[in-house]
Parts: structure tokens; sequence; C-alpha cells
């Protein structure tokens, strides 16, 4: 990060410092509450050269087509010949912005994506871009900077909410390349890098999932042991039955999850074994399964004489109920077990030194 330590304002222009219109592009998040938070308030833009020189601006919260056409005037009037100004074009796209618009319209709201060009110094290749509503919050995905004079686009990453906890100081984004993490603390990777991360997460992922079932089956394993030894069979069986429950309902949650849609299309495997896991992964065979291990346990407790009377106990004692219940909650167990512990992935410091 470079900090800005000399601002250059319009006394710079005025001295014959070489001039540029800087073209930025706002795009908001589409998450709730993205939306510049305060309809009145400004968003306040620092561009900061590799030298520390800098230009400070205020951008509008709104958007309006005569205010507009005023301010590319001015900028035609004041820019000089190697600005690589337009004229022309922009004071007819000024117009017909004012003629056919539908007046004017706040900035900066949620999916919103907002231009604005203003005339500054031309600071060269820039180090970073210092961002921060004026007052309330606003969630800024990314933004895009281009300068008439040179050409150059620049790519700055945020994907947070700014105002709540101060401005946003980020660094440009190399083309082609990929950001992991938001605001200050993102890190930017190649392609490969973050193909590689990709590959070690999922991995880190389908390891997570064998450990979170082992280790529900070991709990229920061991609960069933403990209750045999304590007890009978009477009191393991509905211990055992809603361990395997929870085993199942574990199963399928994370068979869910699997099936949420992400950037990378999950390619599920043809025939039974694909439709087996769409199953698995639907809330509405997750109920049916448990209803089902409920009305199968009910009837192993009534054949093998575990419950005597059925009508008299209602479906067995309330302390086979809880006896069930607990074995249920085993999986719950074990993802507090398995989360406890030092967690078992891949950093993005391993696959920088790797890649």
């Amino acid at each position: 990060m470079v900090i800005p330590t000399r601002l250059v304002g319009q006394e710079g222009l005025n001295q014959g410092a070489p001039s540029t219109v800087y073209t930025l592009r706002f795009s908001t998040g589409f998450a709730r509450g993205s939306g510049l938070a305060q309809p009145h308030s400004g968003v306040q833009v620092c561009l900061v050269g590799e030298d520390g020189s800098a230009v400070l601006r205020r951008l509008e919260p709104v958007f309006d087509p005569v205010a507009m056409e005023r301010e590319v005037a001015a900028i035609c009037a004041q820019a000089d010949a190697g600005a690589g100004v337009d004229r022309k074009s922009m004071l007819r796209a000024s117009t017909r912005s004012r003629v056919t618009g539908s007046g004017a319209k706040p900035r900066f709201q949620q999916g919103g994506v907002d231009e604005v060009s203003f005339l500054a110094a031309e600071l060269g290749p820039l180090a970073s871009l210092l961002l921060a509503p004026e007052e309330g919050v606003w969630g800024v995905d990314e933004v895009t900077l281009s300068s008439s004079r040179t050409g150059h686009t620049d790519r700055f990453v945020c994907k947070e909410s700014l105002g709540s906890r101060g401005a946003a100081f980020l660094s440009p984004v190399p083309a082609g390349a990929v950001v992991y993490g938001s605001g200050e603390e993102a890190v930017v990777l190649t392609r490969e890098q973050a193909a590689l991360l990709h590959e070690l997460g999922m991995i880190d992922y389908m390891s997570l999932k064998d450990r979170l079932l082992a280790a529900t089956t070991a709990l229920v394993i061991a609960g069933t042991c403990l209750a045999y030894s304590v007890g009978d069979w009477e009191a393991a069986a509905p211990f055992l039955a809603g361990g395997c429950g929870g085993l199942l309902y574990q199963f399928s949650l994370q068979a869910g999850v699997d099936l949420v849609p992400s950037p990378h299309e999950m390619v599920l495997p043809p025939g039974p074994l694909g439709l087996a896991r769409r199953l698995a992964g639907s809330s509405s065979f997750r109920i049916g399964a448990l209803a089902s291990l409920a009305l199968l346990g009910a009837w192993v407790a009534q054949s093998t004489g575990a419950v005597q009377d059925l009508e008299a106990h209602k479906f067995g004692e309330a302390r086979q109920v809880l006896t069930g219940v607990l074995g249920f909650m085993m999986y719950k167990l074990a993802l507090v077990s398995v989360t406890v512990l030092p967690p078992m992935t891949h950093s993005v410091a391993e696959v920088q030194r790797r890649a």
C-alpha cells in the first residue's frame, strides 16, 4: 500500500499539469442492505499514485442529467489536447441523457452499476484506491477505473460493507488474477493458484464429511454398547435406532449441501447412483426417512417384546423415547467434537508456496 503524501487539486491543472478524465465504474453488491443507506450521503474517493500524489473527489449520491451535462461541458473546456477526450461524443451523450432520460435517480443502490467521470491531474500508474461513504454503510463489490490519457484500466475488488468500520484501502488487481477474500485482507492469486486452492478446498471438504460420518458412527456404537452394558437390549435398541436415524439424517444433509448451486456446476453420476444422491439431498426425503425409521423402531420394539402393550404405553415408555432422541443427537455431538479440533485445511499461504 502507498500512503498519499501530496494532494493534487485544481491548482495542479491551473499550473499546467497533464490532465485526464478518470472514469470510475462502481458495482454495488446484490446482498440485502448493500445499497447506500443514507440517501443524501456522498462517496469519498481518493486515487493514489505510485509516487504518493493523490486526487480526492466527492461523488454525488444522485445522478442528475442536467448537472452531468454541465460537468461534461466543463471537462471539455478544461481538458488539454493530450487528455484523450472525445469532446463531441461526450457532449452528444450528455445531451441525449438529459433529453431522453427519466430525470434524477439515486446512485449506489443494491445491484446497481454506476459510472462517474471527472477531470483531474494525471497521476500515472495507480498504487491504491481509498473509498468510503460519508454516512451510513455501502456494500460495494468492485470498482474499475480508466484514464482517458493513458487508456489504462485498473480493477479494484472490495466485496465488503463500507462505512461502519471505516474506509477501504484497495490495491489494483492484475489482469487475469483472482481475488481471494475481501477488503484490505484480500489476497491476489493467479488463476493456477486459484484452481489449486479450489481443488485442495474440495479435498478438505470431503475429508470433513468423512470425519463427521466416522465420528457419528463411533459415538452411536459406543453409546449402544454402554446402554446394553447398563441395561439390556431393551435399553440399547432405542439408542441404536435413534443413532441410525441421526447418521442417515447427517448423510442427507451432506448430500443437500453438495447439491447447492455454485459457480462450478456439480455433475452427478448418471443412473441410479445420481438419482439416489438427488433423493438424499431432498428435505422431503429426510422427513419421510425419519418418519419411516420411527415407525420401524416402534414395530421392532413391539415384535421383540420391548413394549408389551402398545396401546397402553403409547408406543413405548418415555424413557425409551428419550433414549432414542439421545441416540439421534449423536450426530450433533459429532459435529461439535470435529469442529473444536484444529482444522485440517490448506491455507492460502501454503497454496502460494506450492504454486
